[in-house]
């Protein structure tokens, strides 16, 4: 904090008539480094210094908080931009995905194309985008994108530049939400970026903006430490991650780093406002949100008792909410016929009076065991609680019956029998989940679960419960918590879970067949210690870590699913994780298809492993088991890379096509090779280092 009131009492002085310092180009370094991961920059030669630390440099490498942190997690969209220009220079800055198929970076980063009054001439020869470079040590999973030459949007006094990458890495990697707001004065900020080339480093101590955070010149003023190559790092309020600023340029003569502010830029650029990720601050949500309430409650006004509905759905706790609901009884409830039950002796539940009940929960209260209790469309404040059997249906169209619930669980369950049917429920409390079954048994059917709690639906004492055709929209941590039990999950579709699709934990053995878990900012599976189960026939897509991620597992069965994309590996086995692993397809994942480390021993039969962006199959740490019959195929490093001790048996695989040697052993992994089909790999068959451990070989065909 002594760094940020210096940088206070500095600008107060002298924001008012400073100019900012010229900018230089990007950091160079040898030609013959381009394309390589691991680069020497050359020292800059002449102009001002653009970045600089104060006091004691705290500019910290990503990889100290460990691997699964959620700093690695949120710097996935950064990575480091290498350059080759026509006239034989070289240079490297950061940029970040911002979705569109496009990068951001600075204009200085590509002074080529000061010299063409279009812009379109960045003067570059060639330029990739380094992603996932967080550990120096182990290059094996940092992928390389090709950047186009031709420059998309740019502004020489804005200091942006706006370049196309091919690939597709935003399916993999995200992309880095941009806020149209400036950081409050003194606010907490981080960068994120690769200074001098360097491995993901991250700016957070004692990193802010200045008071005020915005000069009279318009830059955003701050006090995080960066070096060369931090120019086109985003600079991230601390409060919701957003982007707020492009950092840019610093100044020794004055003690601050610049930065421009995202604001600024956003209003100049065509591109960018078109791009995903772009959100307004959340004062001016909050503003917005109101203005748009008052102006339903005027709509409301004038539509009559649909107009209310609506009103009451968006506004619930507006101003004028409790009169609309007077009048929603008061008038609705005579502008229509009651509902006429389909099941003789339901129980009618119907939001404007026409029914037997308005409120579900004293329905639910009232209903024998046994019953059957229609609800008709209209909003249902509050969570219910189930302890006996009976059946709750919606009869409306979807989203028309709609459960919502604040400040705990939706639906809170105890009963041996019964269940949800053609419902929406809206579950907003991060601490609590939308369903929770503490002991019994839920038939839980073509339910829409819009949740931001621990999970959507959390099975606990589990008495054989059954989950079919349920839409689980993004937002909860998970969609499906299994804590005991052996519940049927069938034909669910869960995306955008923050954690994991499905999480199944202790001494769970659900039954999981044909759902979809895609979109999450997790895995899709996670099975942790103890847990088991049978997992056939699912779609497991497009997630940001592995597409099932086993921990500790209790030999769980995984058959027939198909796993494509993601963040990190297909299928991930760990500390001392066993299972089934046969005939999956696993396609297209940015780590390997398969990764077996610390201790884990799974059987891996029959499954075809292809188009990975790393090795086919990856056994480190450990890690050992069976693999036998697999097709591995097409994998951009090998097709099975083993190092560290295991006890590994390969035998009757075939590998095709993989970028370099089928098989690679070093730094003491060993094991039984045996029957393998190793011809038509770039690399050759094996490739056995000098560190290796035992290897013994028989029978295969190179």
């Amino acid at each position: 904090m002594p760094q940020l009131i210096r940088l206070a009492a500095a600008l107060s002085l002298s924001l008012a008539g400073m100019a900012a310092p010229a900018q230089e180009g990007p950091a160079a370094f040898d030609p013959a480094d381009f394309g390589r991961i691991v680069i020497q920059p050359r020292q800059s030669t002449g102009g001002p210094v653009l970045e600089q630390a104060f006091g004691n440099y705290q500019n910290e490498p990503v990889i100290g908080y460990g691997a699964a942190s959620p700093v690695v997690r949120l710097g996935r969209p950064v990575g480091r931009l290498d350059m080759k220009f026509r006239d034989g220079k070289t240079g490297f800055c950061t940029a970040f995905l911002v979705g569109g198929g496009h990068i951001l970076t600075n204009h200085h980063c590509v002074p080529g194309m000061d010299g063409d009054p279009g812009g379109a001439d960045s003067g570059l020869a060639a330029a990739q985008l380094v992603l996932g470079y967080v550990d120096p040590g182990n290059v094996e999973r940092v992928e390389i994108f090709e950047v186009a030459p031709e420059i998309v949007e740019t502004s020489r006094a804005l200091d942006y530049s706006v370049l196309t990458v091919r690939g597709a890495p935003e399916d993999r990697y995200g992309i880095m939400e941009l806020a149209d707001a400036d950081p409050e004065s003194g606010e907490f900020l981080w960068i994120i970026g690769h200074p001098q080339g360097q491995a993901q480093h991250i700016s957070r101590e004692g990193c802010a903006a200045a008071t005020p955070a915005v000069s009279r010149e318009g830059k955003l003023m701050h006090s995080c430490d960066t070096l060369g190559g931090n120019s086109g790092s985003p600079v991230m309020r601390l409060t919701d991650k957003r982007v707020v600023g492009l950092h840019h340029a610093g100044d020794s003569r004055s003690g601050y780093n610049m930065a421009i502010p995202m604001r600024a830029i956003l209003a100049a650029s065509t591109v960018l406002q078109a791009a995903e990720g772009t959100s307004a601050p959340p004062v001016s949500a909050t503003r917005d949100e109101g203005a748009q309430c008052s102006t339903l409650w005027r709509e409301a006004r004038s539509m009559g008792c649909a107009g209310y509905e609506a009103y009451l759905d968006a506004c619930s706790s507006h101003v004028f909410a409790g009169m609309a609901r007077r009048q929603v009884a008061r008038e609705c409830a005579a502008a229509a016929p009651a509902p006429a039950p389909t099941v003789s002796g339901a129980l009618v539940v119907d939001a404007a009076g026409r029914g037997g009940y308005t409120d579900l929960a004293e329905a639910v209260h009232a209903a024998p065991e046994g019953a059957v209790i229609e609800v008709f469309p209209g909003t249902y404040r509050g969570g219910i609680e189930v302890r006996q059997a009976v059946s709750i249906v919606g009869r409306g169209a979807p989203g028309e019956v709609v459960i919502l619930a604040e400040g705990g669980p939706a639906v809170l369950w105890s009963a041996e029998g019964g269940g949800l049917d053609g419902v929406t429920i809206r579950h907003r409390d991060g601490r609590s989940v939308a369903v929770e079954v503490t002991r019994g048994a839920l038939t839980l059917e073509r339910v829409t679960l819009d949740s931001d709690g621990l999970a959507a639906v959390r099975l606990r004492d589990d008495r054989g419960s059954v989950l079919r055709r349920n839409d689980v929209l993004p937002g909860a941590a998970r969609g499906f918590l299994v804590e005991g039990g052996a519940p049927v999950l069938e034909d669910n579709e869960v995306r955008g879970a923050r954690v994991a699709g499905l999480e199944v934990a202790r001494d769970a053995r659900p039954d999981v067949r044909g759902n979809a878990f895609r979109d999450g900012r997790g895995s899709g599976i996670l099975v942790t210690t103890g847990g088991a189960g049978h997992f056939e026939d699912n779609r497991i897509e497009d997630n940001a870590l592995a597409g099932i991620e086993l921990v500790g597992s209790a030999r769980p069965d995984l058959r027939g699913n198909v796993i494509r994309g993601g963040g990190q590996s297909g299928i991930t086995a760990t500390e001392g994780a066993t299972a089934r692993i046969e005939g999956n397809r696993i396609t297209g994942t940015a780590m390997a298809g398969v990764e077996i480390r610390e201790g884990a021993a799974p059987e891996v039969f029959g499954n075809d492993i292809r188009d990975g962006a790393q090795s086919g199959i990856y056994v480190h740490s450990g890690g050992g088991g069976v693999l036998q019959d697999n097709h591995i195929d097409g994998n951009a490093f090998h097709g099975l890379s083993v190092k560290g001790k295991g006890r590994l048996i390969v035998r009757g695989n075939t590998f095709r096509g993989n970028v370099h040697a089928a098989i690679r052993i070093r730094e003491g992994g060993g094991g039984t090779y045996e029957g393998n089909d190793l011809a038509g790999n770039t690399g050759g068959g094996f490739v056995i280092e000098p560190d290796a451990g035992t290897v013994l070989r028989q029978g295969n065909r190179e």
